[in-house]
């Protein structure tokens, strides 16, 4: 922690440090490179004339040194880190000592000898600190001590002879090179086995395998095993670091633990181009060798015979050990609207739960207190944060799959579409109960004021035909009432005709006298939910003056204007108090349904008797005709 605890004191930030170290780094190598040739006499052809050869050895050695200063600078305090940014050093030396060889300059044998084994030295150095890192990183392996101290003996020592002693120096170096990569290979193996139960660091370690079995492994088979048996390596030694380029960046992106949750389907993905490159190699060679093709019609064959085996065998592999079983969506769509359709908020809330924890197979899941919660992963992928639907907690799952999966961005959004979904599934069920309600509430109005005014008739008709007409009538417009049929549309005129046959039987059975009035009326078909209402009306102010007036005369005055129809009702009875009218259930559903419609609806009494007014839209605005 005293590194950055320094930075914190001195107020130098990070990327400051690194562009200082860069700098310095590029500006020593340029001065190796470039001291030794004569740029104001050859001008910049001297660098075109460069052998070809050094090119490799600049790029992976600045490549190797650079990436290792940024990731010390970012985590100067982790010890893996500083293992890291060592190999980074001893790669930048050997690639520097290779590169000596191809200056334009007539060395001295103290030189090449020095540059030889700056060269050999580092690589062995390189192959030490990765030992190191990879028996402490991701997880530290049991016996990490041992391999580390036995490494450097074995291969320190073998190394050392080569160089120093009476060994083949440049068969030595490459058997000691070829041995340290295939226990590197070896512990990112074990490394994958031991971090099996641990998503985070399997996810690492898989990466690190994949960038390290390509790196390592290609360097292996085109150049360290080759030299170790004294045959030439199939390119370059120079062109071969290139291969470490990927072994470094691989590891930059596992020590930063960037986007964790990807890192075990880009390792396969790079396993399975690689796979099909050797395969493509492999079977050229054969081809050449067996059949006598000519490299032409070689490369041709392979790649159909890859293309036909491999492919298939990749996209299977892919499915099996990579991708995540897809949810079955016909079931997925049902657990969704199990969530949005149970009766209570608690029942819905454990459902959608219930339905996250089938759907990731957390090992917890823990309600989040704050507000706003933002839909994501934390902790490396280990958790995710998903924003409840309106009216739910918001929470985070911990663990995918009972430990042994990251969440991944794909996760985050599974969840957000499932929460979307619920969000307007359950706006879709409050929009239905509201409509249920207001079923419910125009099945009672209509009850109570059709069907109990036409009861309330039949009630004091005589026993006879008229009384079984009324039933009948009754019963009718019950069913209607209930299947809310719209039958087939009926002019207003006739509609009111109707009315006023109905209500001038009605008052007639009580001796009292009805003046009925209609005027400026309109043919043609009213809404219907605008004739229920002018029924109701009619029907309820008409009871309620049977029931309780004492009248001996009702009038009732209907007319239309433009869309609306203004409607009357008095009579010349005892009248009665309106100011506890919202109490009165039958004249505070006309109110509500008159002004439902957009309508006013008033009713004024006294001794004189009691006058019912509404007036209300009826008719669908008439379309505008064109000017002639």
């Amino acid at each position: 922690m005293a590194d950055a605890a320094w930075q914190t004191r001195q107020g130098i930030p990070s990327a400051v440090l690194f562009g200082v170290l860069a700098g310095a780094i590029i500006v020593a190598t340029a001065v190796a490179v470039l001291a030794p040739l004569d740029l104001f006499v050859q001008g910049p052809e001297a660098l075109l004339a460069l052998d070809v050869r050094i090119w490799p050895c600049l790029v992976t050695g600045l490549t190797a040194a650079l990436l290792s200063a940024w990731i010390l600078i970012l985590r100067p305090a982790d010890w893996t880190v500083r293992i890291f940014a060592a190999g980074g050093l001893f790669t930048y030396l050997f690639c520097m000592g290779a590169a000596g060889f191809f200056l334009p300059l007539d060395f001295s044998p103290a030189t090449v000898s020095t540059l030889a084994m700056v060269n050999s030295l580092g690589a062995t150095a390189f192959g030490l600190a990765m030992i190191a890192l990879f028996s402490l990183y991701p997880r530290r392996l049991p016996g990490a001590a041992a391999i580390i101290a036995s490494s450097l003996v074995i291969f320190g020592g073998w190394a050392l002879l080569s160089v120093f002693g009476p060994l083949d120096a440049f068969i030595q170096v490459h058997r000691v090179t070829l041995a340290e990569m295939v226990l590197i290979i070896v512990l990112t193996l074990v490394q994958i086995l031991a971090t099996r139960n641990d998503p985070v660091r399997r996810a690492i370690a898989v990466w690190l395998g994949a960038c390290v079995g390509f790196g390592a492994g290609g360097f292996i088979a085109l150049v360290a095993a080759p030299s170790a048996f004294g045959l030439n390596p199939f390119i370059p030694n120079q062109f071969g670091f290139l291969f470490f380029i990927l072994v470094y960046a691989g590891l930059a992106v596992g020590l930063l633990r960037y986007r964790v949750f990807g890192l075990g389907r880009w390792a396969f993905q790079i396993l399975f181009n690689v796979a099909a490159a050797l395969s493509v190699l492999v079977l050229d060679a054969v081809l050449i060798l067996t059949l006598s093709l000519d490299p032409g019609r070689a490369i041709g064959v392979s790649l159909f015979l890859v293309a036909l085996a491999y492919l298939p065998a990749r996209g299977w592999v892919w499915h099996r050990f990579s991708s995540r079983a897809r949810p079955d969506e016909a079931r997925l769509f049902r657990a969704v609207i199990d969530v949005a359709l149970q009766p209570t908020g608690d029942q819905r809330e454990a459902a959608w739960r219930k339905l996250l924890r089938d759907m990731f197979a957390p090992l917890e899941v823990v309600p989040l207190g704050e507000k706003d919660v933002s839909p994501g992963t934390e902790k490396d992928g280990r958790a995710m944060r998903v924003p409840g639907p309106e009216g739910f907690a918001d929470l985070v799952l911990h663990d995918r799959d009972q430990g042994r999966s990251l969440f991944s961005p794909e996760d985050v959004e599974t969840a957000r579409e499932l929460a979307a979904l619920v969000a307007y599934l359950g706006e879709s069920r409050t929009a239905y109960d509201r409509g249920a309600a207001f079923e419910r509430s125009r099945i009672a109005r209509d009850i109570h004021d059709n069907i109990g005014a036409q009861l309330l008739t039949a009630l004091h008709a005589p026993p006879g035909n008229r009384k079984n007409e009324l039933i009948r009538a009754t019963i009718g417009d019950l069913r209607d009432v209930i299947r809310n049929a719209e039958g087939e549309p009926v002019g207003l005129d006739a509609m009111l005709a109707d009315l006023r046959a109905e209500t001038a039987d009605r008052v007639e059975m009580v001796d009292v006298t009805l003046d009925w009035r209609a005027d400026f009326i309109r043919t043609d078909p009213p809404r219907r939910v605008s004739v229920q209402v002018l029924r109701a009306v009619v029907r309820e102010s008409v009871s309620n003056t049977l029931r309780h007036a004492g009248a001996s005369r009702i009038s009732v005055k209907v007319g239309t204007a433009g869309d609306q129809i203004r409607l009357e009702v008095a009579d010349d009875g005892r009248g009665f108090d309106t100011r506890p009218m919202k109490e009165g259930r039958g004249l505070a559903n006309m109110k509500t349904r008159v002004e439902a419609l957009g309508g006013s609806f008033s009713i004024t009494s006294g001794p004189a008797g009691t006058r019912v007014e509404a007036v209300f839209r009826a008719f669908e605005p008439m379309p505008d005709r064109p000017v002639s």
